[in-house]
């Protein structure tokens, strides 16, 4: 009796476990914004965390990330900046992008 109960609750775990264990790759919870730092600020955000990370390559650039958490009430965005410098500090390149914290959504065209 014992052992056929046993049986049964391995069969199952065996048979369903899977099915929660491999995270879905399409799955995201954060969604691009086209609010910037400023806008965050002005509707009442306040910056809750910051990192900052260098990246120093053989060639001689540098790749600075800066990643921003800012919170207003239940409304949470995370900005990163990423910065490309030469060896004489010139930036080469500069992007910014703010998303949003959501239910989590299935990723696909136009997401």
């Amino acid at each position: 009796m014992v052992k056929n109960k046993l049986i049964i609750l391995l069969f199952s775990l065996y048979t369903f476990l899977p099915n929660f264990l491999f995270a879905n790759p399409n799955s995201d919870q954060w969604l691009d914004s086209d609010k910037t730092y400023k806008d965050l600020i002005e509707e009442g955000f306040e910056v809750k965390g910051y990192a900052m990370n260098t990246i120093e390559t053989d060639s001689g650039l540098k790749l600075l990330l800066f990643v921003t958490v800012l919170q207003n009430e239940n409304d949470i965005y995370e900005c990163q900046e990423y910065q490309t410098l030469d060896g004489n500090m010139e930036t080469l390149d500069m992007r910014i992008v703010c998303r949003q914290l959501v239910q989590p959504y299935e990723r696909g065209i136009g997401t």
